[in-house]
């Protein structure tokens, strides 16, 4: 994976709320394994579905490390269950090759499995090459 440019179409923006510049626009180039690698299905909560719960602990990936790192931003769907909004997280763990953890915004569902985590941003352009 390679990220081509953080800027185009001239200056970046401030971004007040969290006092940092940011793009308007990103790209990311790859092949297509890249891609399909920033997204993984068929999650597993731990501890069962959540009621508001702000930690979630996902396991059940064939693999997770080298796809997630501490820091970076996801976004969690549910696909059965009450709650199949796409949301935003951030990584704040990754113990074992198979599991993440993640800080959420108070999330409740009536599913404890079958999620999908993915980091395609939607201010980032992808390039798929051969």
């Amino acid at each position: 994976m390679a990220n081509l440019t953080n800027i185009i179409g001239g200056q970046p923006y401030y971004d007040a709320t969290n006092a940092n510049s940011k793009s308007l626009l990103s790209f990311w180039k790859g092949i297509q394994s890249q891609y399909d690698d920033l997204k993984r299905t068929g999650a597993i909560l731990a501890a069962g579905a959540p009621t508001a719960l702000t930690v979630l602990a996902f396991s059940g990936f064939a693999t997770a490390a080298g796809v997630f790192n501490v820091g970076d931003i996801v976004y969690i769907t549910g696909t059965t269950g009450s709650n199949t909004t796409r949301t935003v997280a951030e990584v704040t763990a990754v113990p074992t090759a198979t599991s993440v953890t993640v800080s959420i915004v108070a999330y409740t569902s009536d599913a404890s499995t079958g999620f999908t985590i993915d980091k395609y941003d939607s201010e980032t352009l992808y390039l798929i090459t051969a």
